[in-house]
């Protein structure tokens, strides 16, 4: 359908023209002609009002080019339908000449979107891509906005100095088919997946370790050690800027402390002498391998106290025995009962006996190490068989070796 909108100037011309009784000359009339077609090709254009459905949807120059519109727009829906799709007969037109000053912009880009608009389909959404890639679909971009910021304003109400997202959300608006499985993205759910990274200040008390003097005294030895002051650790107060990621800290810096309470050294004696080989250990070791055949205290035997002061170790006659620690040889030879005995002084007080010896292979007042050989299993002095009798007396006193024995 036309509309022809005439200028005014143009009919006045031809009702001259026919109004006049003289004919003008064949030139006259070219020019006028002439002059006529300038003027409508200058004074108006030709525009194609499109509707859809019944709706006006905009203008395009011309068929040609509306044409091309369906067909690419028919192309797109089908691609996302993913089956063809036709609008043609859902589109008509009308041609009009109108003044240049009367004339309606052409936007295909508009004219396209407003097709789009009316295929109910499909609808408009975005797609949320999150560090560049997509994970879905959602109709309004200020509904992942908001909730972002509403997450963030949480942390910050919870207490946290800053918070930002690490992760770069962008959103490209797309037209999706309804029908398809592709859902739009659980907001509340995807916002939770966003890598957060926040800022806090945080103040807590921390102890201060002791130093620890040393005192170096050349008349202990190596390993005497005697802590003459303990040492007291000191409290500070620290107030420290945390950063973390997803609640987990990645930079912990200390921004100011405060000493509430100093701590104070301990002070410690330590011997610089070197360990003589002879020296004791305070403990000991077996002085035989064998069997413990009688125990430490009352007894009933045949020959013999009653009250046994040591234990006696079964062995074989010629059994090496080894002094359980190291000290010096007080007493070595014959001492009644006891029969070959001796008896080696600790440095720590304690004496050590080795009796019923077959041989003695140390001497009184020599030195000796713990486990150096001193003599040999026998049953001399009152004894029934082959064994060593072995005792410790601290002060004076016999106690139980077994005690004192790993």
């Amino acid at each position: 359908m036309y509309s022809r909108n005439i200028p005014t100037q143009i009919a006045s011309k031809f009702q001259q023209i026919r109004k006049s009784n003289y004919l003008l000359p064949v030139s006259i009339l070219l020019l006028l002609l002439l002059s006529l077609t300038a003027l409508i090709f200058t004074q108006f254009t030709v525009q194609l009002y499109v509707r859809m459905d019944g709706e006006s949807i905009g203008t395009v120059p011309d068929t040609e080019t509306l044409d091309q519109l369906i067909v690419t727009t028919e192309e797109a829906v089908g691609d996302i339908l993913g089956s063809p799709f036709e609008i043609e007969d859902r589109l008509s037109y009308s041609l009009r000449i109108v003044h240049v000053n009367e004339a309606e912009s052409v936007n295909l880009d508009s004219v396209e979107q407003s097709i789009f608009q009316q295929i109910d389909e499909i609808d408009m959404h975005y797609v949320v891509s999150v560090d560049g890639n997509p994970v879905g679909y959602i109709a309004r971009r200020s509904d992942l906005r908001g909730a972002m910021e509403a997450r963030l304003n949480q942390l910050v109400d919870e207490g946290v100095q800053s918070a930002a997202f690490l992760s770069e959300v962008e959103f490209e608006a797309q037209y999706i088919d309804l029908d398809s499985k592709l859902d739009p993205a659980g907001i509340e759910t995807l916002v939770m997946t966003l890598s957060v990274e926040t800022v806090e200040q945080i103040a807590y008390t921390e102890s201060i370790p002791y130093a620890v003097d040393v005192i170096l005294d050349d008349t202990r030895l190596i390993e005497d050690t005697q802590i003459l002051r303990e040492g007291t650790a000191g409290k500070m107060e620290i107030l420290a800027q945390i950063t973390s990621v997803d609640g987990k800290e990645i930079l912990h810096t200390i921004l100011k402390t405060e000493v509430l309470t100093d701590s104070v050294s301990e002070i410690v004696l330590l011997g610089t002498l070197e360990r003589p080989l002879t020296a004791s250990f305070g403990e000991y070791i077996w002085p035989v391998a064998g069997t413990v055949s009688s125990g430490f205290g009352p007894r009933r035997v045949s020959v013999g106290s009653s009250n046994h002061q040591g234990i006696d170790i079964a062995a074989p006659a010629g059994t090496p025995v080894h002094a359980a620690d190291g000290g010096e040889v007080i007493f070595s030879g014959w001492n009644g009962g006891f029969g070959n005995l001796i008896k080696i002084r600790h440095d720590n007080g304690h004496v050590t006996y080795y009796a019923h010896l077959s041989s003695i292979d140390v001497s009184t007042g020599q030195f000796v190490y713990r486990g150096q050989f001193i003599g040999r299993v026998g049953m001399t002095g009152t004894a029934s068989g082959n064994h060593l009798h072995f005792e410790i007396r601290i002060n004076g006193v016999p106690v139980d070796p077994m005690l004192h024995l790993p």
